[in-house]
């Protein structure tokens, strides 16, 4: 009888634990090892946010000033080009209008900008200013930290307003943007007239407008491919 009333005693005891639950000194380190959990959690979410929204800003910072940079190396490489300059061949004569004074590649304002025209659709003559189709006259600039192109019968100098820009400065700010002119003057044989291999350096640096510590710099050596003949 008193082996059965301490098994009903043990069985009581188990029961009042039972549906007591966690004493709160087990709800307090339970508490405790969640919140230490959830913070290391969210350490590590902040981090790799933080670096994907640096690889996104680096990939955009790239985007910009790549895609500017081959913009300007695939126009200003076409710089001089003529359709009808085999026509000039044995006449000692430069007859190029894309080559004429004025027209011809310049570099301007502290190497800052660039001037020049070629025979985009290949016809052979070089129009007149205009803003209702393309008049073969391009630039490059940097201004208010944007890089700008020339439009459409916009101004053909490097102080003109009316350029447009190529970079968005909400995105990227460009800080330098440099053009170094190198001619090398070869002597054509038995006359007095030279042939002029003409090449571009360009140098960009640009860095971005929400995090000015996010920068890049590209450069880009162009070969000018129409050589100038000099009478």
């Amino acid at each position: 009888m008193l082996a059965e009333c301490e098994w009903v005693s043990s069985m009581h005891i188990i029961t009042r634990r039972h549906f007591l639950g966690f004493t709160l000194v087990e709800l307090l380190i339970a508490l405790v090892i969640n919140a230490i959990l959830f913070t290391a959690l969210m350490s590590i979410f902040i981090v790799n946010l933080t670096h994907y929204n640096s690889i996104i800003n680096v990939n955009r910072l790239n985007q910009q000033l790549e895609s500017s940079m081959q913009l300007m190396v695939s126009d200003i490489r076409r710089a001089g080009f003529w359709m009808n300059a085999r026509n000039d061949i044995g006449t000692h004569q430069n007859n190029n209008p894309f080559m004429a004074a004025g027209i011809d590649l310049t570099i301007g304002a502290s190497n800052t900008c660039i001037l020049f025209a070629y025979d985009r659709n290949n016809n052979g003559s070089l129009p007149s200013v205009g803003s209702s189709s393309d008049d073969e006259r391009y630039g490059y600039k940097l201004s208010g930290q944007s890089i700008q192109t020339r439009p459409w019968g916009g101004s053909y100098n490097c102080t003109g307003t009316d350029w447009e820009n190529v970079t968005d400065p909400n995105l990227v700010k460009v800080t330098a943007l440099t053009f170094t002119l190198t001619t090398q003057s070869l002597p054509v044989m038995g006359t007095s007239s030279t042939i002029s291999l003409r090449s571009i350096d360009i140098t960009l640096t640009g860095q971005l407008t929400n995090d000015p510590t996010v920068t890049k710099t590209l450069t880009q050596h162009v070969r000018i491919r129409n050589d100038k003949f000099n009478p």
